[in-house]
């Protein structure tokens, strides 16, 4: 059992993990220089991802199935996609072959191998012989078997310990945090924004434990002490946005407009959940009728936790938030209990801003963050007019937006960055704060009808 008293014996098996899996391969990584973007060579089409864990017994290893279609969109001698941390790695490929009677099968590849390249954390398959092995418009199914280690820090997938007060025992729980580039830590993927895919999620799990992620259970099969849960497969949608969370957690539910949205946190937090639900449903309502574009799928869950990366992430269906920024609605003190509002209906906003419409890279990760602050405020204030929400912008947003002009750090909202370190410094104040004053400017300007009328149609096309 790898527990996480026992982290100091786990980095040395993980470092005794990554030399074997370095071992089966040619090398660690390839001889030449490389762009730090993925080419667009070659294209996911649909991920089947299963995960199966034992968190539930505190094991921190967890293993992983990741089954991807790729259409090859130029002739190449290499599929690269993104994989770090991720160990004991076997990979299978099938090249889907049409039959004289047109039928359709998967032919097994067997002359292929594959490469790391750290620099980028590049997974490489290419041939064993250098050639062009992969035809334009072919299509390819790369099946990746792997293992990985879970995280104390809310990056890629990542555990908790709560106290069970009743049983006076510890309970361990696993969640996600994908964005930016963390995906690449649960799952081989195409790990950048604009590779936008379907995603068929399995996970396996203790029955005392129960799953959920971006879209509604499909189907659960018991079998002993665990559980496999299926997902439907979710819209097309960029890797920084999948997510799923193994707890014990329990829910509290309503379903307004077809959307069932739940809020999910340890049992002993349960009802404190209330208000957040209360204003998540009439938020969703707010913003259809806002924007004139509905929310798109069935569920949307908040979830607690004890850690998170920020205040809040918005996942596609899955929102994660600390347990702090979403079930102290009730607060006594005003100030938090409306910012709390905010924080939770930037969220929503994202599921417009950001998952409906993604950017095509992280250069434009303000009319993510932007748009979602902005509308945050927006909505929030005509939810609760007696709050004076728009006041708070000006206090919280535009003061320190406009005070911010650190020679070093004050760049354009548009400005490319690629390293990893840089993406993550690109979420900044200029990213959200100044982005959402202009589009604040552009909203006074265009007046409402315009302005909204835009709005709309950027999220229909």
């Amino acid at each position: 059992m790898i527990t996480p008293s026992g982290l100091a014996w786990l980095r040395v098996a993980g470092i005794a993990l990554m030399i074997l899996a370095v071992v089966e391969v040619d090398a660690i990584e390839t001889p030449r220089d490389r762009p730090l973007r993925l080419p667009n060579d070659t294209y996911p089409l649909h991920y089947q991802l299963h995960i199966s864990s034992n968190i539930h017994t505190g094991t921190l290893l967890f293993s992983g199935n990741a089954t991807i279609d790729v259409l090859i969109r130029r002739s190449t001698n290499e599929i690269v996609l993104h994989a770090k941390n991720l160990t004991d790695i076997q990979i299978t490929v099938h090249r889907l072959a049409t039959s004289d009677a047109g039928l359709e099968t998967f032919v097994l590849v067997d002359d292929l191998t594959h490469t790391f390249y750290e620099q980028a954390a590049f997974l490489i398959i290419h041939p064993q012989d250098d050639h062009q092995a992969f035809g334009e418009g072919q299509r390819y199914r790369l099946e990746i078997l792997y293992t990985a280690i879970m995280r104390n820090r809310a990056m890629g997938l990542y555990y908790m310990d709560y106290h069970d007060e009743k049983t006076n025992s510890t309970v361990y729980v696993a969640a996600t945090q994908s964005e930016p580039t963390y995906a690449r830590l649960i799952f081989p993927c195409y790990d950048e924004p604009g590779f936008k895919s379907n995603f068929s999620i399995t996970l396996t799990h203790g029955s005392t434990h129960s799953a959920i992620s971006n879209m509604p259970v499909k189907k659960l099969i018991s079998h002993g002490d665990l559980t496999t849960t299926h997902f439907h497969a979710t819209p097309p949608m960029s890797t920084y946005l999948v997510a799923f969370v193994i707890s014990n957690f329990e829910s509290i539910s309503e379903t307004y407009r077809g959307v069932t949205q739940s809020v999910y946190s340890s049992p002993t937090t349960k009802e404190k959940g209330q208000s957040a639900l209360k204003n998540a449903v009439r938020t969703v309502a707010a913003m259809e009728d806002y924007f004139g574009v509905s929310y798109p799928l069935e569920k949307l869950d908040h979830v607690a936790l004890k850690k998170n990366y920020g205040a809040a992430m918005e996942n596609w269906g899955l929102i994660t938030f600390k347990e702090a920024n979403l079930l102290q609605q009730d607060s006594d003190d005003v100030h938090k209990r409306v910012k709390d509002k905010i924080t939770q209906n930037h969220e929503i906003a994202h599921q417009w801003f950001g998952n409906l419409v993604s950017p095509e890279w992280w250069t434009y990760a303000w009319m993510n963050e932007g748009f979602a602050t902005y509308f945050g405020y927006v909505i929030t204030d005509l939810l609760y007019p007696e709050e004076k929400v728009m006041d708070m912008f000006v206090a919280d947003e535009a003061d320190r937006a406009y005070s911010y002009n650190s020679f070093f750090d004050v760049r354009p909202m548009t400005s490319y960055v690629e390293k990893e370190k840089d993406i993550m410094a690109a979420f900044d104040i200029i990213t959200y704060k100044r982005a959402a004053c202009v589009i604040k400017m552009f909203h006074h300007a265009f007046r409402q009808k315009l302005f909204v009328k835009a709005i709309s149609h950027f999220l229909e096309k």
